[in-house]
């Protein structure tokens, strides 16, 4: 198994590798209500947020899913996450292996 960061599938053949590696390509898709609540906690650690404003943060994380989501939509499953407790997630990606 293998997780990227969010911009890794956008990037040069990216996705394109990842899809043709495996038929088990997961979006675990969230909302941005959701991505803020998660992401401001860790800002400090993660250098593209690092510096963006709280105010300005629900903007910024729109915006680049706006960007990202023609790849995000190529995967083979997309599993719904918000408001979901991560052993119902585990749950439904072990369902959808192949």
């Amino acid at each position: 198994m293998l997780s990227t960061g969010g911009g890794t599938p956008c990037y040069g053949q990216n996705m394109k590798t990842i899809l043709e590696g495996t038929k088990n390509v997961f979006y675990l898709k969230l909302s941005i209500s959701q991505l803020v609540d998660r992401l401001i906690a860790e800002k400090d650690h993660r250098p593209l947020i690092k510096n963006i404003r709280d105010e300005e943060f629900p903007e910024f994380i729109g915006k680049h899913l706006f960007e990202r989501s023609f790849f995000y939509q190529q995967a083979h499953h997309i599993i719904h996450c918000d408001e979901r407790a991560n052993e119902d997630i585990i749950t439904e990606i072990k369902s959808r292996l192949v």
